[in-house]
């Protein structure tokens, strides 16, 4: 049995730790935004930060919870982690399950025909007994996308849970604004006894938005930041509607050709009521992925941009795909600038950043690229046909600038469309990526002397360990996923969907399995001691 740390002793050592946070706080430490600076206050606040949490803790928890009856599709979407060490996820399915033997959600259950409607759940797992504490249905939905950022979660100051999808069908509850909608956004507040405190419906034009290309941002005053990708429904027909609930955005969309997509960015109050939207508006197609909360009253927003965005130049090949990476200013809600990345050859189309996340001293990301960028010590790998991909691994600055960026592919196979799945571990300073290899068996290839594990046949779990200060890789694990070739029905095939630090290089991972080739499978969020880890 594993020995659990007394409250007493964590409130001791929260005192402790408090105690020489405003020592230092009197000291002649620099006040400078800097964690990874010894001279800098925020590097021992930092520090006391990490012992903080690694004291309440277990490095040496293992548990899995798994959800789906294997006969239908299941999408795992969102995995984020509270900060009192509970886990919430989002998922779409298309039936009703059961967890702690029971059915139905705690205060709606399934809606439709089993195996064709999908509809979006939440849960919360205890962090520490690994068992789910309450599962809700937020009702059916048309968008049946397995995108990952289809699902979005957030956590207020007071540990409250912020939840913004995509639904259609009839409303839940009683809420704030009604669906004016067959098919809408809602976005719902749940503290974490499975309360709904609020939910709220949000409208736009049918045909216009990408339903899953959507973000969500709550920051440190509450306010709950919501990312959308517009879509123009015919040429030269600027938008400034936005979410009708909603003032009048204050800036517009260009909105110049039929099928524009531009990003839109509206703001809630905590108490679910509608505060301002805005447009960021750009010369051709922008879509926004991820989003994350900055240190300096900002949002890091990540996707892919075909042009400019107004006012901000330095896109590398206009009507060609390139990755996408803006920083935003909460306080005047505009663009701060925009990093454009990708080359100008017009051999490659394909750009995206999927995932943001935080380390010390800046933003680590991933995603798919086509073509060689910056500087890389890990090259691009060419192959000669195809969408030419390759997963790709960045760093940048509080300011959204690139520090460095390396690539992950092959010259034998096209890498899958699948996005690398990315954590950071601050205890190790290390940054942390989880993929598929290539679906023709090989391995990636330019990596065979940090390569090791004995990994066969095509879909490996491929495990990549990052020095965070410069990108170079550090070792890169190889586990069979399908264990015979070649593969039929009866094979279990499982991938990571999230892969988030939940404690000192304890992972926490939410897969899909599925019943490879067909589609049917279930969904599990799995962890084990970060000493077993690769």
């Amino acid at each position: 049995m594993i020995t659990k740390i007394s409250n007493s002793i964590q409130k001791s050592i929260f005192l402790f730790l408090l105690c020489v946070l405003f020592y230092s706080s009197i000291n002649c430490k620099l006040s400078l935004n800097n964690p990874s600076d010894p001279n800098s206050k925020s590097y021992l606040e930092t520090v006391l930060s990490n012992l903080y949490l690694n004291a309440i803790c277990d490095p040496r928890t293992r548990g899995s919870v798994r959800l789906g009856s294997g006969t239908y599709k299941v999408n795992p979407y969102s995995l984020i982690l509270l900060k009192n060490g509970n886990l919430v996820v989002t998922a779409g399915v298309f039936e009703e399950l059961a967890w702690n033997s029971r059915t139905g959600g705690i205060h709606y259950s399934y809606i439709g025909t089993p195996g064709t409607n999908m509809n979006i759940i939440m849960f919360l797992i205890n962090g520490r007994t690994f068992q789910i504490e309450w599962l809700d249905y937020l009702g059916p939905t048309s968008a049946t996308s397995d995108d990952a950022n289809i699902a979005p979660i957030a956590e207020m100051s007071n540990g409250d849970i912020i939840v913004y999808t995509y639904v259609n069908g009839t409303e839940q509850g009683t809420p704030i604004s009604g669906k004016a909608n067959a098919d809408a956004y809602v976005v719902a507040r749940f503290d974490q006894k499975g309360n709904r405190i609020w939910n709220t419906y949000l409208d736009l034009p049918m045909n216009s938005f990408v339903a899953e290309k959507i973000a969500l941002v709550a920051d440190t005053n509450d306010l709950i930041h919501l990312f959308f990708t517009h879509s123009a429904i015919g040429a030269n027909t600027p938008d400034s509607l936005g979410f009708q609930e909603f003032p009048t955005a204050k800036v517009a969309t260009n909105g110049t050709t039929a099928g524009q997509q531009e990003i839109g960015w509206a703001i809630l109050n905590s108490n679910g009521t509608a505060s301002s939207q805005t447009y960021l508006p750009s010369i051709s197609s922008s879509e926004i992925s991820t989003s994350t909360l900055g240190p300096n009253n900002n949002i890091l927003i990540g996707g892919s941009a075909l042009d400019n965005f107004n006012g901000f130049p330095g896109h590398p090949l206009p009507n060609y795909s390139r990755m996408m990476f803006a920083n935003l200013s909460i306080q005047n809600h505009v663009i701060q600038n925009v990093t454009y990345l990708g080359n100008t050859d017009t051999t490659f189309n394909i750009g995206e950043i999927s995932s943001i996340v935080k380390g010390n001293d800046g933003y680590f990301a991933s995603g798919n690229a086509a073509g060689s960028f910056g500087n890389p010590f890990h090259q691009y790998q060419y192959f000669s046909t195809g969408n030419l991909r390759n997963h790709v691994f960045l760093k940048f600055d509080w300011n959204g600038n690139l520090i460095w960026n390396q690539f992950v592919g092959s010259t034998t196979s096209n890498v899958l469309e699948f996005f690398p799945k990315i954590t950071y571990i601050s205890f190790f300073d290390e940054f942390r990526g989880n993929i598929l290899s290539p679906i023709d068996g090989t391995r990636f290839t330019g990596l065979d002397a940090l390569s090791y594990g004995n990994g066969i046949n095509e879909l490996q779990d491929v495990t990549f360990r990052i020095r965070s200060g410069d990108g170079r890789y550090q070792s890169v694990y190889y586990e069979t996923n399908v264990p015979v070739t070649p593969p039929n029905p009866s094979v279990l095939v499982d991938f990571n969907v999230q892969y988030l630090n939940v404690c000192n290089g304890r992972i926490a991972k939410l897969k899909k399995y599925l019943n490879y080739p067909a589609e049917e499978g279930f969904m599990e969020v799995s962890t084990i001691p970060g000493i077993e880890e690769p």
